[in-house]
């Protein structure tokens, strides 16, 4: 874990990348991600097979981080053998050695450098760090801005400065795969519980599905950011 001198200036520096504003200007993404999800779930039913919420859940979540943070079009939903997807899997069923590699990296990149040849680089570091750097590669090449958690820490790196610390390639890119691998498990865990409990609640799920559709309607089929904030019921189901 990184030490407070580091982790302290770095949370106060990356927190506000989804705030409330924040989260409005990434909403057209959510509600396309969640466009592909609909029609990813049509074709699993069409299919007549058991569907592992909890996998088509995670595939979701996947994307949508991948889109809102890094400004990836990662398809996790659009087949099986999905990269983005078996990095999130390989996190979580990650032998000894490996997780004290990530731990290294994250909290002591110098040393994690110097060992390098001891401790060799396993694909999913290889897969994600090639994704992390051909994003701010292509961003400083071509001048994109984009106010998302990428341009955050590309920002900090440029003007370290702002965090009276050095923030070097690996401390970077260690904050982004933490960054994503957090940001999806615990919404679809979120998720993929709420419809369990919907599922054995058919009456809450009746309720919730015409607050739904009365706002949906209200706005003439159209999903705004501002009419999630006033669905009591769809905040207490997720709460």
């Amino acid at each position: 874990l990184l030490e407070p001198k580091r982790w302290r200036p770095l949370r106060t520096r990356l927190s506000p990348t989804f705030t409330s504003g924040k989260l409005k200007e990434m909403f057209s993404m959510i509600i396309e991600c969640s466009n592909t999800f609909e029609k990813y779930v049509d074709s699993l039913i069409a299919n007549g097979n058991n569907i592992d919420v909890r996998e088509v859940c995670a595939r979701f979540t996947t994307d949508v981080i991948s889109s809102c943070a890094f400004g990836l079009d990662t398809n996790a939903m659009s087949g099986e053998n999905n990269k983005f997807r078996e990095i999130g899997k390989t996190f979580f069923n990650m032998s000894l050695v490996q997780r004290i590699k990530i731990q290294l990296r994250e909290g002591l990149p110098t040393l994690y450098t110097l060992l390098g040849y001891i401790l060799p680089r396993d694909d999913m570091t290889q897969f994600f760090t090639k994704v992390v750097n051909d994003v701010i590669d292509y961003r400083r090449k071509n001048n994109v801005v984009r106010q998302d958690f990428i341009h955050t820490l590309m920002d900090l790196q440029d003007h370290p400065e702002k965090l009276s610390i050095n923030l070097t390639n690996d401390l970077l890119i260690a904050q982004a795969f933490v960054f994503f691998v957090a940001g999806f498990e615990t919404s679809a865990s979120t998720i993929a519980n709420a419809l369990y409990e919907l599922a054995q609640n058919q009456d809450i799920q009746d309720k919730l599905r015409e607050e739904i559709t009365e706002h949906h309607d209200m706005n003439n089929g159209e999903w705004l950011y501002e009419s999630i904030k006033k669905m009591p019921i769809l905040d207490v189901v997720l709460k």
